[in-house]
């Protein structure tokens, strides 16, 4: 049902004058007009206050048969039946929310924002819209309402903007759910990652009218996406085998991640950048282990505010060859000590996700005695030296971009690379299929996954599991 047709339904429910017509009239007549006067209210404003009364009873119905649903609402398209109506609904529980706007990756963020307003059933916390979305998409969403008629800019990676809330009717767990909008007198985070410092930033906007909502992202999958049910299981269960600690990379702290089996030997190594998400709100390992591949041990690299990242990510090559040729061995010489051996460099593998994904191709160029395999995720392309590049640049950019250029003046190498990138990255997708066409002339193994979706975790982790699944069966 399209959110439309949910605001013509109530809309004749709340009309004064359908509550005056001969069935709600003939109702307050029987109740008696004369006491109606008595008790200081004419028979037709009874007649209102009785249609108010069954838009409330009608809402609570309403909201009881989505939670029995569940959310969004998704229906067949008429006019492509590779495509889906979908409908986001969205409760305030406060009257004073005047605009909701839904933010969806690569759908209604950015210079899209405009499309993801949700019209409201006034008289109600009923706010919804519905998006024409292909039938196997996958992508992550939340709602971020505003006390104002013109909701605020929404936030960019330097700069957290207004907080956005998970969808509590999705039956699917949520990508994040960080932290709970309450008081916080003290105004600090629990947690020094990245993730957790703006959840914490956004719960502090969202005291009082958004109360009790949960600061974070859920995941809309639609019919045809392919199947993430390892990542559900692994919501709620506990990381095998891991363990957090201080790390000094190039005379600096950063949270660093370990992560072995329990029962096996490793038959693989798995190093992953942003080890903070991948580990606090993914539960990578439990993930891995209920996709049923080979035991691996995985190593995350973590930072703890946004300014760290960009220093340790943006083509810092040094802090990159610190990982792979000090931080890596010492953690195998810890490991082996405790009768863990790890494998050799065929059965390793590097992985990243945006600058993540071009730390792990700067990596496999510097250091490719370290590594078998990388899996770079939406690398980002559009960085090179100087500090001012933007992804805009890459729609003015001329010839090869600074990475894939690296890669031409490389010597031939043993590796493999198997990139993925999404089908809404725009001209990312040109410029993935590009390096990896450069790549195979090197003597690479290579391919190129364009999945259906954007620049998200809810797309990434998928990626990682098939990723591995090519290296490791």
């Amino acid at each position: 049902m399209r959110f439309t047709e949910i605001q013509a339904e109530f809309s004749r429910l709340e009309d004064p004058s359908d509550a005056a017509s001969p069935q709600v009239g003939t109702r307050a007549a029987a109740d008696g007009g004369a006491r109606a006067v008595a008790e200081g209210g004419s028979p037709r404003q009874q007649s209102v206050d009785q249609a108010a009364e069954g838009v409330r009873g009608r809402e609570e119905r309403f909201w009881n048969e989505v939670a029995g649903h569940g959310t969004p609402l998704i229906d067949p398209c008429r006019d492509d039946e590779t495509m889906r109506e979908v409908t986001f609904l969205y409760r305030a529980a406060s009257p004073d929310v005047r605009s909701v706007r839904l933010v969806v990756n690569r759908v209604t963020d950015k210079d899209r924002a405009d499309e993801g307003m949700m019209g409201h059933v006034p008289g109600t916390g009923m706010w919804g819209v519905t998006l024409t979305l292909p039938a196997d998409l996958r992508c992550s969403y939340g709602f971020s309402p505003s006390a104002s008629e013109t909701p605020e800019p929404l936030g960019t990676p330097r700069q957290p903007g207004p907080p956005v809330f998970i969808d509590p009717f999705n039956a699917d767990p949520p990508l994040r759910r960080a932290s709970r909008a309450e008081s916080n007198p003290s105004g600090s985070s629990q947690s020094g990652s990245t993730a957790d410092q703006a959840a914490g930033a956004a719960a502090r906007l969202a005291v009082g009218t958004y109360a009790g909502q949960f600061v974070g992202n859920s995941v809309f999958s639609g019919p045809l996406a392919p199947d993430h049910s390892a990542w559900t299981a692994a919501s709620n269960a506990r990381a095998p085998g891991l363990y957090v600690a201080e790390r000094e990379i190039l005379g600096a702290p950063y949270p660093v991640y370990v992560s072995t089996p329990e029962t096996q030997q490793p038959t693989g190594l798995l190093v992953l950048f942003d080890g903070h998400e991948w580990f606090d709100a993914l539960n990578v390992a439990g993930a891995l282990e209920a996709s049923e591949l080979p035991p691996l041990a995985i190593i995350g690299i973590g930072t703890r505010s946004i300014p760290e990242r960009v220093t340790t990510l943006r083509g810092n090559r040094d802090f990159l060859r610190a990982v792979a040729e000090e931080l890596v061995p010492q953690i195998e010489s810890e490991l082996s000590e405790q009768g863990v051996v790890l494998p050799d460099r065929s059965r390793r593998v590097v992985s990243g996700q945006s600058l993540g994904g071009l730390s792990s191709l700067l990596m496999a160029l510097d250091s490719p005695e370290a590594f078998g395999t990388a899996l770079p995720h939406s690398p980002s392309l559009w960085w090179q030296p100087g500090g001012t590049a933007t992804p805009a640049d890459l729609a003015t950019a001329e010839g090869d971009d600074w990475t894939t250029n690296l890669f031409l003046a490389a010597e031939r190498r043993d590796m493999a690379f198997h990139l993925a990138v999404g089908s809404r990255e725009g001209l990312m997708v040109d410029r993935a299929r590009r390096l990896a066409e450069v790549l195979d002339e090197k003597g690479c193994t290579t391919s190129v996954s364009v999945y259906q979706g954007g620049h998200d975790y809810a797309c990434w982790r998928g990626a990682l599991i098939d990723g591995l699944r090519r290296v490791f069966g």
